[in-house]
């Protein structure tokens, strides 16, 4: 396996999800990652992308989104960078996966699909407004 990065800035919109996308599978698989690492990744990714253009945008002109993938032999590290509302992850509360999926409110599992894919979450604020995100992965030992 090797190592591998990659960056692209879009606008925050539901378009610019596919080229986002593109770059994380295809650095992934540039380094050697197979599914079975791409995957989890892929649904992070998107899921906090989602977030960022759904919720940390909402009311306002959509703001740049930039993902940065970085692979070495030991992880994947994606970090997304915005200038969106203040959010802090930790604050998202775990959903009541116990409750009657129709008495459980719409939406609210994405942050709960994030920590039950990714091995490590960073939160820290972008002086002069916005979040940066690191969702990171750790890569099997090869054996």
């Amino acid at each position: 396996m090797s190592a591998a990065s990659a960056e692209i800035t879009r606008p925050a919109t539901v378009a610019s999800l596919p080229d986002l996308l593109a770059v994380l599978d295809e650095t992934v698989e540039a380094a050697g990652g197979d599914d079975d690492l791409l995957f989890p990744l892929h649904l992070a990714a998107e899921e906090a992308c989602t977030n960022v253009i759904t919720h940390g945008y909402a009311g306002r002109e959509p703001g740049p989104l930039t993902l940065r993938v970085d692979v070495t032999e030991a992880a994947v590290a994606l970090t997304l960078t915005d200038a969106a509302a203040p959010f802090d992850p930790s604050a998202v509360p775990t959903p009541d996966l116990d409750a009657d999926p129709m008495d459980r409110p719409i939406g609210g599992l994405g942050w709960h699909l994030i920590r039950e894919t990714m091995d490590e979450i960073r939160h820290e604020a972008v002086p002069g407004g916005g979040n940066r995100v690191t969702l990171i992965k750790h890569r099997p030992t090869p054996q």
